[in-house]
């Protein structure tokens, strides 16, 4: 601030000049103080970017995992299920071919009798 005791010394015009000094430093700091707020405003939005990527990145890897571990655990009810129904499928396999042997063994065996009654 201008001394008043001073002020009075000067001139009009050296009054003038030296208010128009303290003025442009006032905007010079003023506009150093803007570019300094400017400088924390990139830093902090970068930080933000920086932690949403990696908070994006995190999440999309925690999700592709479950989605992952979602899809095996599926994969082994179908391979499961898969063995279940041809142990179901040889079971019956067997039980028809053995139902098959007797049938024809009877059947040969009719056959045979009859001959013998022939």
């Amino acid at each position: 601030m201008i001394d008043q005791s001073s002020e009075i010394n000067l001139s009009p015009l050296d009054q003038i000049r030296q208010t128009e000094a303290e003025m442009t430093r006032k905007v010079a700091a003023a506009r150093e103080h803007a570019e300094q707020i400017l400088k924390d405003a990139h830093r902090q939005a970068n930080a933000i970017k920086q932690e949403a990527s990696q908070t994006g990145t995190q999440e999309g890897e925690a999700r592709y995992r479950a989605i992952i571990s979602k899809t095996e655990e599926e994969a082994r009810a179908i391979v499961a299920e898969a063995k279940a129904q041809a142990r179901r499928l040889r079971q019956r396999g067997q039980e028809r071919m053995q139902t098959g042997v007797r049938l024809a063994i009877n059947f040969i065996v009719v056959q045979a009798e009859n001959e013998k009654e022939t």
